[in-house]
């Protein structure tokens, strides 16, 4: 039986061959001072060892270009045989540098827990704390209504998950990488890794 999120919004998507599925490798804590260092050694990493191509092409949905796959890019994928993804005009790895929201999708939330107490904190104004945060992270604050702690929204865990940094890489249709692939990129760039994904 297909049980994580990862296999059902997949293998849905490839049954009935409608939408562009993500997998958002958000990297949490980046200073602004350190973006660019942690984009290189990320990019290094994936082109030494070919997951990625140093090609670019019309591979994103945006208007810049992404990364095209590496010969071998079926080492850090859970279904390898899912190599007809390669054929798919959307198929690149896009950077992302700069406050965004990484999203899995328009529904609604369950819960926006508290990271000091865990308590659900959903009836508060996400969605003006949200453009706060990408105006000014140092303002987007909310207080849990339980414990009385003052955090950033950015801290807050979400459910359906939703995270909020300046910087990730979106994996296009690729399929489902490997949990040990997103570790290794955690011991490169020294940080943490939130996983994202979902379709549009």
């Amino acid at each position: 039986m297909i049980g994580t999120l990862s296999e059902r919004i997949y293998f849905s998507i490839r049954i009935v061959k409608m939408g562009d599925w993500h997998q958002d490798l958000v990297i949490k804590n980046v200073s602004d001072e350190e973006l660019d260092d942690v984009i290189d050694k990320v990019i290094t990493y994936l082109q030494k060892t070919k997951i990625i191509s140093t090609k670019k092409a019309d591979n994103i949905l945006n208007k810049d270009f992404g990364y095209c796959p590496g010969q071998n890019w079926d080492f850090v994928v859970r279904f390898p045989e899912e190599y007809h993804f390669l054929d798919l005009k959307t198929n690149g790895l896009e950077v992302r540098k700069g406050r965004t929201v990484f999203y899995v999708d328009g529904r609604d939330f369950k819960s926006i827990d508290c990271p000091n107490c865990g308590e659900n904190n959903v009836e508060c104004d996400w969605g003006e704390l949200f453009n706060q945060w990408l105006k000014n992270p140092n303002l987007a604050n909310l207080q849990c209504k339980k414990c009385g702690t003052l955090n950033s929204i950015s801290e807050y865990k979400f459910e359906p998950k939703w995270v909020l940094s300046n910087l990730g890489f979106v994996f296009w249709n690729w399929p489902i990488l490997k949990e040990s692939f997103i570790e290794k990129l955690e011991k490169v760039t020294g940080k943490k890794i939130e996983k994202v994904e979902g379709k549009l």
